[in-house]
């Protein structure tokens, strides 16, 4: 059971990272399909990462009360509606609502970091949560490999224009949603079992959220965290958004170049965050 919770964690995040940030490296066919300004393709990027802040929050309530498994599977199945919705938006509006609602899958970052320590031993969380969430952030790169390649492959298979190449290349972030969503189910909360299995038999007492979010609140270490994640997962949030496009319009690359240099900063993840930990 805990190694399949480790891949079940890591997976759902990067999942929810390509998907947070798969339009970022289509984004100047998007830009010209939906008639985008400026201040439109900001919005998006910003939107892509907001509503993440407030169910982050409640992904802590949620895993108390319900455990990991459940939390990371809801929220993995709940964000595929706005996955697929993207494909069909006609303008600015509809492209900002859709990746505000996606990047509420970003809060799967909780889930992982909750599950780790309910299955590993202090000697090792520290790798264990480290890698998860790095192989999480992953998805960041990945995503900025794996949309280009997939909008050349269909627009090389049906010969459609960019309008219409652009929209199913979404279908493979929302399966990839759903593929989690059965891994994550699949999984336990703890070695001995789930969480109402272990509160019906007496052997876990029920979460108390409350005090949870008051003990957090309180925490001086917790404010110094939130500083510096702010600060270091930010600046990665946003090069996530913007390089490609800057490679595409600033340097005239094709869009599978822009996305591979792109990557690069995402991808290192595989590794660095496993170091820190």
């Amino acid at each position: 059971p805990h190694m399949r919770q480790f891949h079940a964690s890591w997976y759902c995040f990067l999942t929810t990272f390509v998907s947070t940030f798969a339009a970022a490296p289509l984004m100047s066919y998007l830009k010209k399909d939906l008639k985008l300004t400026k201040e439109d393709t900001g919005n998006s990027g910003v939107a892509s990462v907001s509503a993440t802040i407030i169910f982050r929050n409640l992904m802590g309530v949620l895993c108390d009360k319900t455990g990991p498994r459940y939390a990371m599977t809801m929220l993995m199945l709940i964000t595929v509606p706005a996955v697929v919705g993207i494909m069909f938006v006609q303008d600015a509006i509809g492209l900002i609502i859709c990746r505000a609602l996606i990047s509420c899958g970003l809060a799967t970052f909780v889930a992982s970091q909750f599950w780790q320590p309910t299955m590993f031993a202090p000697s090792i969380v520290g790798l264990s949560n480290a890698t998860a969430a790095g192989w999480g952030n992953l998805g960041g790169g990945v995503t900025q490999l794996l949309m280009p390649v997939v909008f050349v492959a269909i627009r090389k298979a049906s010969s459609s224009s960019d309008s219409l190449t652009w929209r199913p290349c979404f279908i493979v972030p929302a399966v990839m949603h759903i593929t989690a969503a059965l891994l994550a189910i699949s999984a336990r909360d703890m070695p001995d079992g789930n969480y109402g299995q272990l509160e019906k038999s007496g052997a876990k007492k029920k979460g108390n959220a409350t005090e949870a979010i008051k003990f957090g609140w309180k925490n001086v270490n917790a404010w110094i965290l939130v500083l510096t994640y702010g600060c270091c997962c930010g600046m990665e949030l946003t090069m996530n958004n913007i390089a490609s496009l800057y490679f595409q319009e600033y340097h005239d690359m094709p869009v599978v170049t822009a996305g591979l240099l792109s990557s690069l900063y995402g991808l290192m993840n595989l590794f660095a965050c496993s170091i820190g930990g």
